[in-house]
Parts: structure tokens; C-alpha cells; sequence
């Protein structure tokens, strides 16, 4: 090899160190701008659910939809339907009926929600997500939230 093609040991490690810190560069910089970046618009993800048919369901009778993979509960009270996530907000078990206390009840930690989805006994910090129920030609729909 002539001179002229030859590198030196100190260009190579300029060169190495200079790819290095390219490189953590566009790591740290990519995930940020990903970050910052505007979402895709996707349209609307609002989905109904038919949760079977109104005279079906007896009054404090209740009944496990999904709504786009996650359980609803939803339930027929004196004063109509109503739904509501069924995922606790305490460590997310699925919640159910408790049809002697009237409220839904989770069985990991004995946590209890009051008609209306707030935490009234137990770990669960914060009320459950509510849906919207609408009766249509006798059939009860589901909303996602």
C-alpha cells in the first residue's frame, strides 16, 4: 500500500468516535421527535354494541359486553340502563354484580362501586369510566367511552 491510501490509527478512531456519537444522537433524537410529531387521524373510534334485547333484562340484572376487547358491565336499574367499565381501577380485575349489596364488586381486594361507578369501600382510587346506554327498538346499545 502506498502512503496516499493508508489511514492513520488517529483518523480511524475520529472516525469511530465520530460514528458513535451519530449514532446516539439520532437514538436520542428519534424517540423525541416521534414524541413531538402530530398523530395519525384515524377517524372516529366510537363503537356500539348490542348488549341483547331491554325485556330480557330483569330489573338489578346485569350483563358483560365487550367494547373493543375491554369488558363493560352493564346493568338495568329502576331508573333505566346503565354501563360502565369493568375493570377496576385499583390493579384492573374484572369486576362483577354484587346483587344482595346492590353495587359492583370487585372479588381481588373486596372494592365496591355505588350505582353510579364511584369507589364507596376498598383500594380502588378513582371511579370506573362510564358508557352510554341508549334503548333502540327494544334492543340495548353500548357505546365505547
Amino acid at each position: 500500500m502506498n502512503e496516499e491510501q493508508r489511514i492513520s490509527r488517529r483518523t480511524f478512531l475520529d472516525w469511530l468516535v465520530a460514528g458513535g456519537l451519530l449514532t446516539w444522537a439520532v437514538a436520542f433524537v428519534a424517540p423525541v421527535i416521534s414524541y413531538v410529531w402530530p398523530a395519525q387521524k384515524r377517524g372516529p373510534s366510537v363503537q356500539t354494541v348490542s348488549a341483547g334485547k331491554a325485556d330480557e333484562f330483569a330489573e338489578w340484572q346485569t350483563k358483560i359486553v365487550a367494547i373493543g376487547g375491554h369488558p363493560v358491565i352493564v346493568i338495568r336499574t329502576p331508573q333505566g340502563f346503565r354501563a360502565f367499565a369493568a375493570i377496576c381501577t385499583h390493579l384492573g380485575c374484572i369486576v362483577g354484580w354484587d346483587a344482595a349489596r346492590h353495587q359492583i364488586a370487585c372479588p381481588c381486594h373486596a372494592g365496591f362501586f355505588d350505582i353510579n361507578g364511584r369507589p364507596v369501600a376498598g383500594p380502588p382510587p378513582r371511579q370506573l369510566a362510564e358508557h352510554g346506554v341508549a334503548v333502540v327498538n327494544g334492543e340495548v346499545l353500548v357505546k365505547s367511552a
